[in-house]
Order: C-alpha cells, then sequence, then structure tokens
C-alpha cells in the first residue's frame, strides 16, 4: 500500500511541474495522397467520370502556443497532386468515348486551418499529440484533360476538416521536431465542367515532418523557503543561596546539540526522474534521521547535468525535486516540513562542459535543519 501511494504522489507531483507555456512557429513539408473522386452534373445525361490522382507534395506555415497538455495554432498549408487518369462513365457530354484515358491537369489546394491539439502521452523525450482542425480551402482544379479535351478548369472556396497525430521532441537550441500523419478534407462544393456544374471534393492522406522554434517561454519563480522556527531555549532558574555560607553556583554549558546526519544523495538515470530502488533506500534513511533526529524541515534539491536545453534541465530538477517530495511523504514525513527547490544544470557536482551527461550530477539532495 505505501508503495502504491508513493507511485500515486509522484505521478500528481510531476505533472504538476510539467506544465508547459511557450509559443512556437515553425514549418512543415510531407506527401500527400489525393484519393479518388467522382465528376457527376446529372444522373441521366449530364458528365460523369472519376478520377485518380499521383502522389504530391504539402508544404506549410504555422504559429501557436503551447500551454499545459494543450496547443491550439493557426496553419497555412498548400498541396498539389497531378491527375494521373480519368475513367468516364458518361462522356458522351464532353464528346469522348466511355472509356479509361490518360490525364493532364493538376488539382490544388491552399488552406487556411485552425488546430487544436492533446498530448495523451509521454515517452522518454518524445511527447504523443492528437489534433483536429477546421478552416477554408481554396480549392483549384487546373486544366483537368482526357483525350484532348478540356473537362475542368476552375476553383472555389469550401470548408474544410482535417485530423491528426504526431510526435514531437525538443531538441537544442529552443528547437522541436516532429512527425505525424493527417487525413485532411474539403466538404463537397461546386466547380463548372464543360457540361455545366459538378459537386467535388478533395480528400487527403498524407505523412509530414515539422520543425518548430519555442519562444516566449514562462519562468516558474523558484519556491519561497518557510522560515525556519526554532523553539526558545529553556531558562534555567538560579539555585538560592544560603544566607549563612554565601556559595557560588558553577553555571554548566548547555550541552551541544548533536550534529544532523546528512546530506543524502539520491541520483537518478539520464534524462529521468525516476525514484529507482537504491534512490528509495536513501530516501528511506533521510525520513528516518528526520524522525528520529527531531529535525524540523527537510530540504530537496533537484540538479541535472549539462546535457540538454537549460529551461528543459531547470523543469527536469523541479520534477526530480518533486519526486523525492513525494516519496519522503510516503515515509511518513510531513508535508509542510519538506521544501523543494531545483538548481537545473547551475551547480554540477562535477564540472564539465556544456552538453556533457555526467551521472554525478543527476541527483536531489536532501538536507535536514532544526
Amino acid at each position: 500500500m505505501r508503495k502504491i501511494i508513493a507511485t500515486l504522489l509522484i505521478g500528481v507531483s510531476s505533472s504538476a511541474v510539467m506544465a508547459d507555456d511557450h509559443y512556437y512557429a515553425g514549418f512543415e513539408l510531407g506527401a500527400t495522397k489525393a484519393t479518388d473522386q467522382r465528376f457527376s452534373n446529372s444522373p441521366n445525361s449530364g458528365l460523369r467520370l472519376g478520377d485518380e490522382k499521383k502522389m504530391g507534395l504539402m508544404g506549410g506555415l504555422y504559429v501557436g502556443r503551447a500551454f499545459d497538455k494543450w496547443r491550439l495554432e493557426a496553419e497555412y498549408a498548400i498541396r498539389t497532386n497531378s491527375y494521373e487518369s480519368v475513367d468516364f462513365a458518361n462522356g458522351s457530354a464532353a464528346g469522348l468515348d466511355n472509356i479509361y484515358y490518360n490525364a493532364d491537369g493538376s488539382q490544388k489546394s491552399s488552406a487556411l486551418m485552425v488546430n487544436a491539439w492533446y498530448q495523451f502521452a509521454e515517452m522518454g523525450e518524445w511527447k504523443a499529440l492528437v489534433g483536429m482542425g477546421l478552416g477554408l480551402a481554396d480549392l483549384e482544379v487546373n486544366g483537368l484533360k482526357a483525350g484532348g479535351t478540356t473537362l475542368v478548369n476552375d476553383g472555389t472556396w469550401s470548408g474544410a476538416g482535417q485530423a491528426m497525430i504526431q510526435l514531437v521532441k525538443p531538441i537544442k537550441g529552443g528547437l522541436e521536431a516532429a512527425i505525424g500523419v493527417r487525413h485532411f478534407r474539403t466538404f463537397s462544393d461546386e466547380l463548372a465542367t464543360i457540361a455545366g456544374t459538378s459537386k467535388y471534393k478533395s480528400r487527403h492522406n498524407e505523412a509530414f515532418v515539422r520543425l518548430s522554434w519555442r519562444f516566449g517561454e514562462a519562468d516558474k519563480p523558484a519556491p519561497v523557503a518557510e522560515p525556519v522556527r526554532v523553539a526558545p531555549a529553556p531558562v534555567a532558574e538560579p539555585t538560592p543561596a544560603r544566607v549563612e555560607t554565601p556559595q557560588v553556583v558553577e553555571e554548566k554549558p548547555e550541552p551541544k546539540p548533536v550534529a544532523l546526519p546528512g546530506p543524502f544523495m539520491v541520483f537518478f538515470d539520464f534524462d529521468k526522474a525516476d525514484i529507482t530502488p537504491a534512490a528509495a533506500a536513501i530516501i528511506r534513511d533521510a525520513a528516518k534521521a528526520f524522525k528520529e533526529h527531531g529535525a524540523v524541515r527537510i530540504m530537496t534539491t533537484g540538479h541535472t547535468d549539462r546535457a540538454g536545453a537549460e529551461s528543459y534541465n531547470m523543469k527536469l530538477a523541479e520534477r526530480r525535486a518533486a519526486a523525492v517530495r513525494a516519496a519522503l511523504m510516503a515515509e511518513g514525513v510531513r508535508a509542510n516540513a519538506i521544501i523543494t527547490r531545483a538548481r537545473g544544470e547551475g551547480s554540477p557536482l562535477v564540472a564539465t562542459g556544456d552538453g556533457v551527461r555526467e551521472a554525478q550530477n543527476r541527483r536531489a539532495e536532501i538536507v535536514l535543519s532544526r
């Protein structure tokens, strides 16, 4: 039961300090497959045909804000696919036979979307996000030809929607890389064809990569330590002197308090805030010393090595300090007696250059005080 409680406390504490708040902007590139669609003017005598398109390219720009596990962004993206063939169900309306034709021309959409993303999982340095978007798209069919005849050359604005999933990983210099997949579609609208207007829409299945720059990250104020309150030492009453034979009473010096044990060192794996079995044993010793030696406060300070961005390391140090705090509470230490703080990569135990991994610096220090 104690281990279960400790695990829950560590999870809640870690979620609290991992709250993200920053702006970001970037670009994306990908491959897009436009699914086959149909033009149909009339059920009896109008033009009716199905199209097939080649794999195309998409690219876009976006800007947004991340807060906690949510991201809200504006995106502008362009998709282009060339036509490969058309298959007529009724080509007589265009003066063509009902056969398969190789086709020329292209389909292009320029979309302005508003996207909402939610982080539903975290795997080491990777974050998994799912998202949906709504907006407007300028859909164009440029010079669709078959058998030397131009069938469609028109464009229209239409509503659009998309569903997405991506994996995001922070990299050095405040950058973020991502890979993902998306389904994009426009809603049905009318285009002019050689034989009148026709309902038409576009649908795309695509894979993309993104590169983002994080900026405007909110700094967290350092936690304020509570003042240590020391109980005043009892004043000994003087021994009354006898008048007949006055005596000088020697004042015995008060005994010096026994020094508190510590500091206790808890070490972590690279880029982790999980309590290992060895760390759990040290935390138990610290909690036992706190209770047996009459300590009033216990401070846990999180540290990291110098691999990774400084802002990321500060948050990682906060997670480590919070994890140790939760484990101390699971060992019976009062919550209001524990103070946490984070130093990030600013106070290494072993001096290293920037970007160097050092196991001795991935630690949390536990200090007892009266």
